[in-house]
Parts: structure tokens; C-alpha cells; sequence
């Protein structure tokens, strides 16, 4: 089966970063799409993010023959994972590396992801934009013990600080969501480089006008505002971001 989804990938280092610590893969023909944010001192969260995209990719080629769902993905993480710890314990320099993944899997008008971390996965549909995916982070802990609002989260000072993340231990729990992909539905998957600095209401309101037949100049348009945002906003972290959008109504086809 082919998959008839387009995709528009945007990726910086910003303005404050050196490197970039961001990782993403996309392969239209097999659905596979993953945004990953690494983290760790001397470039350890570049080859952390790495490592997780190219281990989720090498697991997905290895069972191409095989019909895939969400559990398939859910053990590409897991061993990404594994990988990722077992290359921090050997190596000093990358000692405590780790890195988020957000991995979806688009199968005949399904979305199927799998998660860990602080990057996002979302489907704008009918105008609004809605998270499909639940941090795990500090803040995100706050803001459901209603300690502060996620505005607030927003601007904390500890915003950056997660509490699940690939790599950081040899086992790690994996959140798998499954959601109905409408014709009419864009997805956005994104690390926390640009939802730091831009709100889902202004997210929102780029991609408010859209409607289908979705135009690509016209998304692009909207991907490059989104980008001006962030760096004009200061640019302090890496930002990735990737929107998807069915090709033809048609689905998928043999």
C-alpha cells in the first residue's frame, strides 16, 4: 500500500544553539514520520536524537513485509531506547544522553503514535487545534495538579524539564495514542522549540484559513510563519516541526 500523505518539514538551530539536537525522519511511502529532541552535554542530545530516528527507521525497514499498527511502533521505541542507554554506558562522553520521540504511523485514515517526552503531536480539524499528545514534563505535572495554568507553563523558568525521556534507562513506559485522521485534518509534529515560543492559539490561527484541497505553496507560506515567530522570539532552542495532510480523498490505495 502506498501512502498518500504530503509533508512539509521546517528545522533550525535558532539563534542561541550551536548545534542542533533535533532529529526527525520522513518516509511517505511506508506513513513513518518522527520528530525526536535530544538532549545531553557535549553534542550527546545530537547523537541521542539521532540514534532514536535511525533506530525506529532500521526496526520499520526490517518488518516491511509485515503488517504494522501501533504496537510495532511501540517496540520501535523500545528499542531505540535500549539502544541509546547501551550507547551511553559504553561511552563516557555520552553518559546520561537521552531524547524525546514523538513517532506516528498513518495507516488507511488512522493515526497511530507513539510518545515520550515533551515534543507534541496535533491534528487541527474543523478549525481547531487539538493535542494529541500529554507532555511529560514538569510544568505539564503542575498544570494537571492545577498549581498553574498552562499559560504559565509557558513562560516557567522550568518548562524545559522533563520526566520521561528514550535513553536515560534500560526500560522506559511508552504512551501510544490512536486517533481518526479526517480528509479535512491537518497534523503538526513538533518539538517544544516551537510551542516554547509560540502558543497554540497563534498556531491556530496560521492554519486557520486552510481548507482542503490544501495548497503546498500555501502551507509552505504557513510553515515560514510559524518559523519567523520563533526566531523572532528569540530563537532560544532547536526547533523541528513537520505538517502532514492527505493527498487526495481517495485514502489510501493498493
Amino acid at each position: 500500500m502506498k501512502c498518500p500523505v504530503q509533508s512539509i518539514v521546517r528545522t533550525d538551530v535558532g539563534r542561541v544553539r550551536k548545534t542542533n539536537e533535533d532529529s526527525y525522519l520522513i518516509d511517505c511511502d511506508d506513513g513513518l514520520f518522527v520528530v525526536a529532541d535530544g538532549m545531553g552535554g557535549h553534542e550527546a542530545g545530537e547523537v541521542a536524537s539521532a540514534l532514536a530516528v535511525k533506530a525506529i527507521a532500521s526496526y520499520w525497514q526490517e518488518e516491511r513485509e509485515k503488517a504494522k499498527g501501533i504496537h510495532e511502533l511501540e517496540i520501535a521505541c523500545q528499542k531505540a531506547n535500549y539502544q541509546i542507554y547501551q550507547e551511553s554506558q559504553k561511552n563516557p562522553k555520552l553518559s546520561g544522553m537521552g531524547t524525546t520521540v514523538t513517532a506516528l504511523f498513518v495507516s488507511q485514515g488512522s493515526l497511530m503514535i507513539a510518545h515520550v517526552g515533551d515534543s507534541r503531536a496535533y491534528k487541527m480539524s474543523l478549525g481547531k487545534l487539538h493535542q494529541l499528545t500529554l507532555d511529560h514534563s514538569f510544568v505539564e505535572e503542575m498544570v494537571r495538579q492545577g498549581k498553574i495554568t498552562k499559560e504559565e507553563a509557558q513562560a516557567h523558568p522550568q518548562r524545559n524539564v522533563i520526566t520521561r525521556a528514550l535513553g536515560t534507562h534500560a526500560e522506559v513506559k511508552v504512551d501510544l495514542i490512536e486517533e481518526k485522521w479526517a480528509y479535512e485534518d491537518l497534523v503538526l509534529l513538533c518539538t517544544d522549540g516551537l510551542t516554547n515560543l509560540v502558543t497554540e492559539q497563534e498556531i491556530e490561527e496560521v492554519f486557520k484559513i486552510m481548507v482542503q484541497p490544501f495548497q503546498r505553496d500555501v502551507l509552505e507560506k504557513s510553515a515560514d510563519r510559524l518559523m519567523e515567530l520563533v526566531l523572532e522570539r528569540g530563537g532560544h532552542d532547536n526547533v523541528t516541526f513537520l505538517i502532514l495532510w492527505h493527498e487526495d480523498q481517495e485514502g489510501w490505495s493498493q
